[in-house]
């Protein structure tokens, strides 16, 4: 398992492999909106279908990618008198070429980073 923070690291290794799992800090609710929101909404190349309340297909219009995601409420992360929600997220490419993997965590990820700057 690796964290939101190491993804570029590891986009290499996303992209062939077949499952990945992060760390990110989101409630449920948080996630469903991002992803639901730009990251797939109606001027995106991405489509997003629910399988459950914790589960989506990530198709992409103009090819046969398909990527599953997964995600499973953690512990908040407790830091002195401040929680942090964690949630763990899981990536399942069911079809995609290395290129289609590329594009969809790197898009994944700028939609979906949080932090300073």
């Amino acid at each position: 398992m690796a964290t939101c923070s190491g993804w570029i690291n590891d986009l290499a290794i996303m992209s062939k492999s077949t499952v990945s799992q992060y760390d990110m800090g989101y409630t449920p609710a948080e996630f469903s909106q991002v992803l639901k929101g730009n990251f797939t909404g109606e001027k995106s190349e991405l489509s997003c279908e629910s399988v459950s309340t914790n589960q989506w297909l990530i198709k992409h219009q103009d090819s046969a990618m398909s990527i599953a995601i997964q995600i499973e409420k953690k512990p908040d992360r407790i830091l002195g008198a401040i929680a942090l929600p964690v949630l763990s997220v899981s990536f399942k490419v069911n079809s995609a070429t290395t290129e289609q993997s590329k594009f969809f965590f790197e898009k994944f990820f700028k939609y979906f980073h949080k932090g300073g700057g």
